[in-house]
Parts: C-alpha cells; structure tokens; sequence
C-alpha cells in the first residue's frame, strides 16, 4: 500500500470509528448521576485538575502536533461557579485543551464503585503480562524502557516523532500483532481511542492507563480488559504541584488504583 493509500485509509477509518467514540463518551457523561459546581480548576503545563465532587485530573496535551503544552495559569478559563456537567460535554469537542478540561471535569463527577478498585499500579500488571511478549504502548510512559529486556518486541506509538517511537501509522499497521497493548486514557480526549481499538486484536490484553483514565466499567464495554486510573488524597497538595506544572509521576498525594473486567488474580 503506498503512503497516499495509507493516509486515505487510515482517514476513512477514522471517520468509520469517530461515530462510536462519541457514542462512548456521551454514555460516560450520561452515567453522571449528579451535578456539583466547580470549586476550583487548574490547567497546567502537564495536567489539568477540576475539583467539584472530587478532584479530577486529565492530561493537557500539546495544542498541534509536535508542539508543547501552553500553561493558562487560570488565565484562559475560568472554571470556578461553572456546572462541572456542562465542563464535561467539552470532552466532546475537538480542540485538545477544552477537551482535556472537561475529561478532568467528567473524573471529578464519576460515580465510582469503590469496592471493585485494587490498589495496584498498572505497570506491574502490564509488565506481568508482556514478559516475552508483544508489547505496544500508545503514549509515553517512561516506565516501559525498563521492560524491554524481558519482552520479545516493544513498540511505543507516539503522536510527535522522536528516538525510540514509532509514527502512528506504523502503530496501527502493528496493533494486530500485539498481544499486550497499553493505551493512555489521552486517546479519549484527542478522539482516537476508537480507532486504536478497532486494529487490535481481539485476543489481545488491552488495557488503559493515565491520569485522564475514567474508573468506569463502561470502558469494558468498548473492548478494554483494565483500567489503571487515579484517585486524590490531598487536593489542595495536588492542585498546587499542578499548578506549578508538575507531571503525574511527580505528584504526591495521589493512589494509582486499578479496575479489571475480570479477576485480578491472573495478573499477579
């Protein structure tokens, strides 16, 4: 296939697939139950954070392909008094930034049920997993280099090109062969979860990780077998580091918790 049959064909799908993945989201934001005001909201260089029920966090992604995250210091929203429901229908535009603040806004209202939460990071179950195995990562977790010793391949499929990535592409032509694939919960604010998931294999373990991941069992629905998402302890804390533009891997007062469509046990 040439790279002109290639872009066409990867078009074609994505308008096949953008119709189920709004459908995906309008069902999670349908599963708020509540609505809370906004009592505070922080976009950072890293993350965005929305506390109304709860503090919620979702990644701020580079405003175009290639570039780098512009920090608003509350300049560009303002967040605060806003309906946290109405912030979580932004998760349905295109542009990445509104986007983000309202995946954030969706996680600070999510019902969630606690008792099938298992605190476990998902690196552990994702490195469990792939030993001698397939690897694909879409995004960029600085974790996974120190699994490559033990995989047979690891391909990591990233928007910006750099060293060590592969183009996105080469990802999707390489997703039927994976049989661990570790997605960031940021595919659903940038709108391409869906299409990720369609090129998957159906044996595959597919899993979905990242400070915008929604502890929701919905997501099983639409093929994920786990969900490694966050909860925050100390939001005053977290908000600050926030703002201050901390990343994920940085942040105190955060549990990494895991839910699975099925027992936690085979993962161990």
């Amino acid at each position: 296939m040439s790279w002109a049959e290639q872009m066409m064909h990867d078009k074609t799908l994505a308008h096949d697939y953008s119709g189920q993945q709004m459908q995906l989201l309008e069902e999670l934001i349908n599963s708020l139950k509540r609505d809370h005001l906004v009592t505070a909201g922080v976009v950072g260089s890293h993350l965005i954070a929305v506390a109304s029920r709860r503090l919620g966090l979702a990644a701020h992604l580079p405003k175009a392909e290639g570039g780098e995250p512009v920090s608003s210091e509350k300049a560009k929203f303002d967040l605060v008094g806003r309906s946290a429901r109405d912030l979580a229908m932004w998760l349905m535009e295109d542009e990445w930034l509104r986007a983000g603040i309202g995946m954030a806004a969706l996680n600070s209202l999510l019902e969630i049920d606690h008792d099938k939460l298992h605190e476990i990071n998902a690196k552990h179950i994702i490195a469990d997993l792939a030993a001698g195995k397939n690897l694909l990562v879409v995004g960029n977790f600085p974790f996974v280099d120190v699994m490559r010793p033990s995989l047979r391949n690891l391909w990591i499929m990233e928007k910006k090109p750099g060293a060590g990535y592969i183009s996105e592409n080469e990802g999707y032509q390489l997703l039927p062969e994976a049989d661990v694939v570790a997605i960031t919960g940021s595919s659903l604010i940038n709108h391409t979860f869906e299409l990720i998931m369609a090129n998957c294999r159906p044996s595959s373990f597919k899993i979905m990780l990242g400070p915008s991941t929604p502890l929701s069992p919905i997501l099983f629905d639409y093929g994920l077998d786990a969900i490694g998402g966050a909860l925050v302890e100390d939001e005053s804390g977290v908000l600050l580091e926030i703002e201050q533009g901390a990343a994920f891997r940085k942040l105190k007062g955060v549990r990494t918790m895991v839910m699975a469509k099925d027992s936690l046990r085979e993962f161990r």
